[in-house]
C-alpha cells in the first residue's frame, strides 16, 4: 500500500505540470505515469552520485553536459541552460533561469497558483527562475530522474517561457 501511495504521489508530482500545459497530450501524461508506476519498485537507490546524474543526462541526448562543483550538473536543451542540483540527502532540484523579461510578483504568483509542483520566483537581480524538486526519501531510479528532467525541460519550461512572454512588461 505504501509503495502504491508513493507511486501515485510521484506520478502526480511529475505529471501535474504537464496537465496545466495545453501542448502536453494525454498520451504523454499517461506515458509519464506508466513509467513511474513501472519503475517505482525497480532498482531504487537512496541517492545518485554527481557522476551518475551526468551519465543519465548525457544518455538522454542533452548537450554540453558538465558538472560544476560538488553538487550540480549543467546541460543545454534547445539553446537553454538547465541545472540539476544534488543535495546531501539525495534530493534533486532542477532549475531554469531567464533574463531580459520583466514580470511582476503578481504575475509570478499567478504562475504558482495555476501550475502545481514547480515554482517560479524572481531572483535577487529580478530575473525569472523556475524550479522543481524530486525527493529521494522514497527512493529513486533512473527512469524517475529521466522523467523529472524530460517533463521539466519539454513541458514546464516551454510553458513558463510562453507565460513570461505573454506577461512581459519590458
Amino acid at each position: 500500500m505504501k509503495k502504491t501511495i508513493l507511486t501515485l504521489c510521484l506520478a502526480l508530482s511529475l505529471a501535474a505540470p504537464a496537465l496545466s500545459v495545453q501542448a502536453a497530450s494525454q498520451a504523454e501524461i499517461d506515458q509519464a505515469i506508466k513509467v513511474l508506476q513501472q519503475s517505482s519498485s525497480q532498482g531504487l537507490v537512496d541517492r545518485y552520485s554527481l557522476a551518475d546524474l551526468e551519465r543519465i543526462i548525457k544518455a538522454e541526448g542533452y548537450s554540453s553536459v558538465t558538472t560544476k562543483g560538488d553538487n550540480k550538473v549543467v546541460f543545454k536543451s534547445d539553446g537553454h541552460i538547465f541545472s540539476l542540483f544534488l543535495y546531501k540527502d539525495g534530493d534533486l532540484q532542477i532549475y531554469f533561469g531567464a533574463q531580459g523579461v520583466k514580470v511582476t510578483t503578481d504575475d509570478i504568483n499567478k504562475w504558482n497558483k495555476e501550475h502545481r509542483l514547480s515554482r517560479a520566483y524572481l531572483d535577487d537581480d529580478g530575473d525569472l527562475a523556475l524550479e522543481a524538486d524530486m525527493f529521494a526519501n522514497g527512493g529513486l531510479n533512473e527512469k524517475m530522474v529521466k522523467a523529472l528532467v524530460s517533463i521539466f525541460v519539454n513541458t514546464s519550461v516551454p510553458a513558463f517561457i510562453e507565460f513570461a512572454k505573454e506577461h512581459d512588461k519590458s
